[in-house]
């Protein structure tokens, strides 16, 4: 689960400001939470309010929005997170804040088959999430994922793991997620990636060797999964892409011991545990 921050800049208007003369705005960042942003700007035009928005990732955003080339960025990580040996710093000479929009469920949508039939009920723990993540179990039928899928006969068709090309938030919540969780597993990945320090990261590491997809964007990642030709496919999206997509989403093994998935109710459960 992620939350999804505005940075925003307060503009003044004249005093003499009427519904038709609204000035329009330009934002730019998150495409985790750019469903919910498409909806709420339509629902704003009928009251001549006029807001573009760019989806085109969570680091863009925020360097957008400190060159002052747009009015507000969506990110799911705040100025002054360290990746690796880089740091992103705030703007200088622009004041700003954050305020938290939208929360939600980052789901890891799958394609998957067992001859003709999809398979729509996977489940996985943490720990196989992992692994599958940092190349280190590469086929469905992996004696780890057969114990979290007993009766379930996988096939011994490849993992590809599709992952963001671009700077993203949602890829920073998934990394820092893994090293919080299973920081041998995600270390170990940081090594093979020469990645020192090994630090949440907001562009996923990409060693030689392994079999990763990348894909730009949450529609980028969402629609290679659901290609035909992308059986064996698997990715970590807001839980909406998959749902439009019409295609499955893992049941993730939690602390209680129940596999789920990051519906409306169980993302309220975890927010209520949220930082």
């Amino acid at each position: 689960m992620a939350v999804a921050l505005t940075l925003a800049l307060l503009l003044s208007t004249a005093n003499t400001a009427s519904a038709a003369t609204l000035v329009r705005i330009a934002g730019s960042g998150s495409t985790w939470s750019q469903n919910a942003l498409d909806q709420w700007i339509a629902n704003v035009a009928q009251y001549n309010m006029r807001i573009d928005y760019a989806g085109n990732g969570s680091s863009t955003g925020r360097q957008q929005f400190a060159n002052a080339v747009v009015d507000f960025a969506v990110s799911e990580i705040p100025y002054g997170m360290q990746d690796g040996a880089s740091t992103d710093y705030p703007p200088r000479n622009r004041g700003y804040a954050y305020m938290p929009i939208v929360a939600g469920g980052t789901a890891f949508m799958y394609n998957l088959r067992i001859g003709n039939t999809q398979v729509t009920n996977l489940r996985l723990s943490g720990e196989v999430i992992a692994k599958i993540f940092t190349g280190g179990i590469t086929r469905w039928n992996d004696p780890a994922i057969a114990a979290d899928n007993p009766g379930l006969n996988l096939p011994a068709t490849p993992i590809r793991p599709v992952v963001r090309s671009d700077g993203s938030g949602t890829t920073a919540q998934f990394t820092a997620w893994m090293l919080d969780q299973h920081g041998d597993i995600y270390r170990d990945f940081c090594a093979r990636a020469n990645r020192n320090p090994c630090t949440a990261t907001s562009n996923y590491p990409r060693p030689a060797g392994v079999n990763f997809q990348a894909s730009p964007g949450s529609l980028g990642v969402a629609g290679y999964v659901s290609s035909p030709n992308a059986v064996g496919s698997i990715t970590y999206v807001e839980y909406s892409y998959a749902l439009n997509a019409d295609f499955p989403v893992v049941k993730v093994l939690n602390k209680a011991g129940y596999y789920v998935e990051p519906t409306a109710d169980y993302v309220a459960v975890a927010l209520l545990e949220a930082d």
